[in-house]
């Protein structure tokens, strides 16, 4: 009786004990975060909310950058209508240039013939204008030679006159046209510099624009960097997290076969169930389209360049976190636990959520919901041969 007593304090020490390891092992691993990884995590949304002040100042730099230069392409089309404007008015001073010499030259002709007139009378003393007054045969012939000169001379002074008035008209003309010349030259000369400014101001926003994009190309790769370390961290935590579950698993044997020794004949056995059905059974039968939106976001982000299977695969991973009492019991519970998924830390998640999945990844993660589990894993990653023992692989991925 004594034997059996000790006997059975032994099992229930060693029960005890399994149970308290279990339950240790039990807990997440990732309910306490490294150190390590909360700093590159940290690092990773330092460099993401530059990257999104980046991507904010380049599209501030975009608009304005199209601003300058539909002004600048204004300010050229003005410049050239402008120009348009001064050739076609030096055509207009060139054509009356032209004409104010010729009626130059017209006057210096016509002056020229009265002056040799004028000459020819005074020379001749008045003698042929008297001579030809005295040959007439009567008076009214001699009223009618009289009148021929007086005609002559009115016919010279009117055409000098005439000649006159029109020069007058015509470099009055000239002058207008020189001012005008004049206002357009300045107009051109304003609409240069307004030109040159732009010019100017869209080389400097194209600098800039240029150093953004740099930037930019820069906070993605240290991004990028960030991201595969995390990736690396979560990898590394989640095989340790299934050592610890791997040791729980053999403490709860070891607690379920001491036991089974001290209770002969009582087959039950203490195992945990690892699988909580009513979460389960929620999450299939009354998953939101919501749910769907975010189980085919996750997908297309881990899997989407996988094959139908792989992408059923990583959805089914989640289904069975939801399933499992050390997780989360919804899809988004499970999605946005700390270190679980590079691509909710970076961001990319939340870009494909917005704009929503691709149809091939949508359908894998309708298929899911609606029970079609093709692997019984909780974590999954990208497959390298040289570490990777045992595990399920498809694709690119490693399933366990």
């Amino acid at each position: 009786m004594k034997h059996f007593i000790r006997l059975r304090l032994k099992n229930l020490t060693a029960i005890g004990l399994s149970l308290c390891m279990a339950a240790t092992f039990a807990v997440p691993f990732f309910a306490y975060p490294d150190q390590l990884m909360a700093d590159t995590q940290d690092d990773l949304d330092a460099v993401n909310k530059q990257l999104e002040e980046l991507r904010n100042k380049q599209s501030e730099l975009n608009e304005s950058y199209g601003e300058l230069n539909e002004k600048l392409s204004a300010s050229g089309e003005k410049l050239s209508s402008i120009e348009d404007a001064v050739n076609a008015k030096q055509s207009e001073i060139d054509a009356t240039n032209i004409q104010v010499a010729d009626m130059q030259a017209e006057i210096d002709q016509q002056y020229a013939s009265m002056k040799l007139r004028i000459q020819f009378m005074y020379e001749n003393n008045n003698a042929t204008i008297l001579s030809t007054l005295l040959s007439a045969e009567s008076l009214s012939d001699l009223l009618s030679k009289s009148e021929y000169i007086q005609q002559i001379s009115n016919y010279d002074h009117q055409k000098m006159q005439a000649l006159s008035d029109l020069l007058a008209s015509l470099k009055e003309t000239q002058a207008k046209l020189e001012e005008e010349m004049t206002e357009l030259v300045t107009l051109k000369d304003d609409a240069a510099r307004e030109a040159d400014n732009f010019a100017v101001l869209l080389s400097q926003c194209q600098t800039e624009l240029d150093t953004t994009s740099d930037s930019i190309t820069d906070a993605e790769a240290l991004a990028l960097e960030y991201e595969k370390q995390i990736e690396q961290e979560m990898l590394e935590r989640q095989r340790r997290e299934m050592e610890a579950l791997e040791a729980a698993r053999k403490a709860q044997e070891e607690a379920d076969k001491a036991n089974n020794a001290g209770n002969t004949g009582n087959n039950s056995s203490s195992g945990s169930a690892m699988v909580d059905q009513n979460a389960l059974n929620n999450v299939l039968k009354n998953h939101t389209a919501e749910d769907v939106a975010m189980l085919a976001a996750i997908i297309e982000c881990e899997a989407g360049n996988q094959s139908y299977a792989g992408k059923c695969a990583v959805g089914s991973v989640v289904i069975n976190r939801v399933a499992d009492p050390r997780f989360a019991n919804s899809i988004s519970g499970v999605i946005y636990a700390p270190y679980q998924f590079s691509p909710v830390a970076s961001g990319r998640f939340a870009i494909v959520l917005a704009r929503g999945a691709n149809a091939a990844c949508t359908q894998a993660a309708v298929d899911v919901l609606n029970g079609y589990i093709n692997i019984n894993a909780l974590y999954f990653h990208v497959y390298d041969s040289s570490v990777d023992v045992g595990g399920t692989v498809i694709g690119d991925h490693v399933f366990y």
